[in-house]
């Protein structure tokens, strides 16, 4: 039996490190579940700044989402590029200029 704390998926915990600490991976691995690009459900990810580190992006979980290594690719070489609108919601564009909605929230009853 392994005994965790309880996460409250409301708080935004960041570090001033480049790299997550494991309780920033592990929220935002229940937020997003699986990589957040559209029509993709990998479960075996990284996890993306959305802003970039090197452009003053957080290490915080507002600022990160769960990508496979081909999507992060495609973000980071393959001018696709995308934004939060809310935790869990995220808006793609593609190099075209089409925008899809990936929506990772939580259903509430």
């Amino acid at each position: 039996m392994t005994v965790k704390p309880v996460i409250d998926l409301n708080t935004n915990p960041a570090t001033e490190a480049y790299r997550p600490t494991e309780a920033i991976r592990e929220q935002v691995r229940l937020r997003d579940g699986t990589c957040v690009f559209p029509g993709c459900h990998r479960r075996h990810v990284d996890l993306d700044h959305i802003v970039p580190f090197d452009a003053d992006g957080p290490t915080s979980v507002e600022n990160l989402a769960m990508l496979c290594r081909r999507h992060h690719r495609a973000k980071t070489h393959g001018h696709w590029s995308y934004r939060v609108l809310e935790p869990g919601l995220y808006e793609w564009t593609s190099p075209t200029g089409i925008t899809y909605l990936v929506d990772r929230r939580r259903r509430r009853p």
